[in-house]
């Protein structure tokens, strides 16, 4: 279960003051703006390989600006912005509290900590209109910003914002969560035995069909989806079915494992590519036992029956990244 708490009208205030009483109940916290840190240091992993290089980038919907700082150390410059001012108050923080930040990425940051430069700066910002001049950046960073506005109209607007500040062949970087990500994921659980994941009142999924039309309107051409399949598929169907009855944790030793392997074995594709009893038994039953070892025997049982369904886990991943660039 999710810290949602009880839902309420999805609208840009609730949604607001939703985030601020996160920020400001455990902000300190980088699994305020998502609990599956795992999932988040695989993203940061793909998404600093796309900007890499790039001069001047905005990072909108930072949250508290943990994976910003991870940007920072691959651009010229970045801006990291959100429109809840409390998580904005915990960014800031990283870069006026060393003690902070050194105690913050020593539990976090499990490949090695960045480090602060002067080419970061945190501000408030909302994505439906940016205090930012036409072309001011060859580079946007944006993950689960369009699912916290609640109407389609609103996605539409920030969509036209992100490509007004956007440099003629500029690229947005960009992770939601969408629909159809949601149903193949149901897809998969169904098969395995598994409810549906649980969805948030606050997050108005992005339509995928809608998204790249009203991008394509807007002067910026989709060159790239990525589906976080292998990732999702150990996640959310392997990890729950091993550990059932008790609830999956976010931040243990099978995720972490599941973040590894996904690093080699990304997609469906790559795993068929070995054949899927291979990538069970051979290359990811190690891991497990390597990180987390108590979910042994719980992980080869399921095996087997993952081995009898034998699921197609094409599209398996609710949290969608696409690359897109500014004609």
């Amino acid at each position: 279960m999710s810290r949602q708490g009880e839902a309420r009208q999805p609208t840009i205030a609730n949604i607001k003051d939703f985030w601020n009483g996160e920020a400001a109940e455990w902000g300190e916290d980088p699994r305020v703006t998502i609990r599956d840190h795992y999932l988040r240091l695989l993203e940061i992993q793909v998404v600093s390989d796309l900007v890499k290089g790039r001069k001047k980038v905005l990072d909108i919907g930072c949250g508290t600006g943990l994976s910003t700082i991870f940007y920072s150390q691959h651009v010229g410059e970045i801006i990291g912005a959100d429109f809840a001012e409390k998580m904005i108050q915990w960014a800031k923080r990283f870069l006026e509290d060393r003690e902070y930040f050194d105690r913050t990425m020593g539990e976090y940051a499990v490949d090695g900590a960045p480090q602060p430069g002067d080419n970061i700066r945190f501000e408030q910002g909302d994505v439906t209109n940016l205090p930012y001049g036409d072309a001011s950046f060859d580079a946007v960073i944006g993950e689960r910003v369009l699912i916290n506005l609640p109407e389609y109209e609103l996605h539409d607007k920030a969509i036209g914002e992100i490509a007004r500040v956007l440099q003629p062949g500029g690229r947005w970087v960009m992770v939601e969560v969408t629909l159809e990500g949601h149903r193949e994921v149901d897809r998969v659980r169904a098969e395995m035995g598994l409810p549906q994941i649980e969805k948030y009142w606050h997050n108005k999924y992005v339509d995928e069909e809608r998204f790249a039309r009203v991008a394509a309107a807007a002067g910026l051409d989709v060159e790239q989806d990525i589906r976080f399949e292998t990732y999702q598929f150990l996640t959310k169907v392997l990890h729950p079915l091993a550990v059932a009855p008790e609830e999956p944790q976010f931040m243990v030793g099978f995720n972490d494992a599941a973040r590894r392997i996904a690093a080699r074995f990304p997609t469906y594709a790559s795993v068929s590519a070995i054949g899927l009893e291979t990538f069970l038994k051979q290359e990811f039953r190690p891991m497990v036992e390597e990180h987390d070892p108590d979910k042994l025997a719980g992980y080869d049982r399921v095996v087997e029956q993952a081995l009898v369904v034998n699921p197609n886990f094409t599209g398996c991943s609710h949290q969608v990244g696409f690359v897109l660039e500014r004609r």
